[in-house]
């Protein structure tokens, strides 16, 4: 039951990291970019376009993404979870 508990807490505590805050700086044609990462259970490379569409109503232009997986130990088991990130510039 203690291993239980244990994982069901991990878990939550990734879903809490799947908040996407944008990091602002200058893009390559001067304009406004944002780096951000959209990694956590559950979590998908969308998950980044959408928030991209947000901070960018006018649309945006990819200048990097990326995805994968990271994994970790938990308890003695090897457990992963995705890891995505998208770099955009705002048209």
């Amino acid at each position: 039951m203690k291993s239980l508990l244990t994982t069901v807490l991990i878990a939550l505590g990734l879903a809490g990291c799947m908040s996407i805050d944008p990091t602002p700086f200058k893009g390559p044609s001067g304009k406004q970019g944002y780096s951000m990462r959209c990694s956590g259970m559950g979590r998908t490379l969308d998950a980044c376009y959408q928030k991209a569409g947000e901070v960018c109503p006018s649309g945006y232009n990819i200048v990097d993404r990326s995805s994968g997986t990271v994994g970790f130990m938990n308890q003695g088991t090897f457990m992963m979870a995705p890891q995505n990130g998208l770099v955009i510039e705002c048209k």
